[in-house]
């Protein structure tokens, strides 16, 4: 197996032209093949060979360290040993270097996006691999379905030295966050931050400034991440999404995200460092 460190180099591409031998990482139903404290393993080739476990399909990710690294993922009827476990990706958010967490979004992204596409969504027939691109088709059209990513808006709502964080219903305890969603069909970003911070806490926004974007493989998701000032309006929470919110001095935070886990937690710091300099 290869050990793990901080200055792994990932660069993604669709088809493997070398001839070697390939780094693998494993998954099954959206969770990761890890040791029993969490740590992601990647097994050289060899190394499969000597688990005795079988795969159901394998997918090339793209290079890293200069070499053929593929998601090679676990049939149903493989365990793992007892050294070793399965665990979600959420669970190891902030645990592993980014380079890896890049290299895990895209694993799921393209194990998830072959799982669901195995048939013709006009006919219904079999549908098989392109050639030459990552694209699933059916020999009833040309028509190639490449692997889904649904854009997303997230922004950081200020109003001077008070920032407008939100409570989720779905958040633990009194966890907060940006507000974030999806951008609809014919909508530009800004356009949906505009929509979503209204229908959600009923507030109007200004000077929308992008900050920077972040892979979101939950299940494939690319987030926008913006600044924007408040406008008008009165904070009030819709009560379906949303079930608490309101202004916090920048000195008197509730729990949220950090930078190292979601784009959520660097928009919420680099405002925090703004104020401080």
């Amino acid at each position: 197996m290869i050990s793990i460190y901080d200055n792994l180099v990932f660069t993604p591409e669709n088809f493997d032209t070398t001839s070697e031998s390939s780094i693998n990482i494993i998954l099954r139903n959206q969770e990761f093949l890890t040791s029993k404290t969490s740590e992601i393993l990647l097994f050289e080739e060899d190394d499969l060979k000597w688990t005795e476990m079988s795969f159901s399909n394998k997918h090339f990710l793209g290079y890293l360290n200069q070499r053929p690294c593929y998601v090679s993922v676990l049939d149903d009827s493989s365990r793992p040993s007892d050294e070793m476990m399965l665990s979600p990706l959420r669970n190891l958010l902030g645990r592993i270097p980014d380079s890896l967490f890049v290299i895990c979004s895209r694993s799921l992204q393209i194990s998830e996006w072959y799982a669901a596409n195995q048939f013709c969504g006009y006919c219904g027939k079999k549908t098989s691999m392109h050639d030459t691109e990552r694209a699933m088709v059916c020999s009833c059209n040309n028509v190639m379905v490449y692997p889904r990513i649904s854009p997303c808006i997230i922004v950081l709502v200020t109003k001077g030295e008070e920032l407008l964080l939100a409570h989720n219903k779905n958040f633990p305890g009194d966890f907060y966050s940006t507000l974030a969603g999806f951008i609809e069909p014919g909508e530009t970003a800004e356009s949906a931050i505009e929509r979503e911070v209204f229908e959600e806490v009923n507030i109007n926004v200004t000077n929308i400034q992008y900050f920077g974007s972040q892979s979101w493989p939950f299940p494939s998701q690319l987030m926008l991440g913006y600044h924007a000032e408040y406008l008008d309006g009165e904070v009030k929470p819709d009560g379906e999404e949303i079930d608490k919110a309101g202004w916090f001095h920048y000195d008197n935070l509730p729990q949220v995200p950090t930078g190292n886990i979601s784009i959520s937690g660097q928009l919420i710091e680099s405002y925090l460092e703004k104020l401080k300099s």
